[in-house]
């Protein structure tokens, strides 16, 4: 069973644990200077890559359902010129096309079943322009780590942060529980539980589900378009549309 979250309480918190990860910057920029702008993100979170995007002049459409993430994102794009949209990659209807569509860091694994992958696989379709790219990046499953077992994740100054877990083999699903302590100016510890529900992908399901829609591909085991091998921690795949 899948357990549907509200991610504007974790806004915050995403923010804060993510925002200095750059290892995807320079493969969709690379891709943002090849293929130009306006540049389509589905699930901008809290503006990472739009605003990596934007600072090399970029004009970026930054698509995020979270009311708080959009919030925070905005602020941290402000003066780039970055469009923050309200709206669901599931349901896209914005009323013209793009010559490139990304999904950054596990976007993908938020579409639970597959009536929504093919929605917003359908979506995208419609939206990329005759010649453009529709790049993404997922997890790889088969480095899904220990489950149930308490783990350390990192500080963040005042803030220390905990995980633990949860993996659902029948349903491709993990759930992850943090637990953020943070130590507040009086001196008490004030604890924050948020989880982390993704729906994670095989290789050859992903690649079955872009052809089932026409598109033609390259996968690749890493941000430099390495090739694919057991070690590999990510599925990238950049795709274009048969017309």
């Amino acid at each position: 069973m899948i357990f549907r979250v509200d991610y504007s309480p974790l806004a915050a918190f995403y923010h804060l644990q993510y925002q200095h990860y750059t290892d995807d910057l320079e493969f969709y920029t690379r891709l943002a200077r090849d293929y130009g702008g306006p540049v389509l993100e589905l699930g901008a979170g809290t503006g990472r890559v739009a605003r990596a995007l934007a600072r090399q002049g970029v004009e970026v459409w930054a698509l995020e359902p979270a009311q708080q993430m959009r919030k925070l994102g905005a602020r941290h794009t402000q003066g780039l010129g970055v469009k923050w949209l309200a709206g669901d990659m599931r349901q896209l209807k914005l009323k013209r096309q793009f010559p490139l569509i990304i999904a950054p860091f596990n976007a993908l694994m938020h579409l639970y079943t597959l009536d929504e992958q093919d929605a917003t696989l359908e979506g995208v379709q419609a939206h990329l322009e005759a010649g453009g790219r529709f790049a993404f990046d997922v997890y790889n499953p088969a480095h899904i780590g220990l489950q149930g077992v308490l783990q350390h994740e990192g500080s963040y100054g005042q803030t220390e942060v905990f995980l633990h877990q949860e993996h659902h083999p029948t349903a491709q699903a993990l759930l992850t529980h943090y637990l953020v302590d943070t130590l507040t100016p009086t001196g008490n510890l004030k604890r924050q539980r948020h989880t982390l529900t993704q729906r994670y992908y095989t290789r050859y399901e992903l690649e079955r589900w872009l052809r089932a829609f026409a598109f033609e591909y390259r996968l690749f085991g890493g941000f430099h378009k390495e090739p694919l091998t057991p070690e590999s921690a990510v599925f990238v795949f950049e795709a274009w549309h048969r017309r």
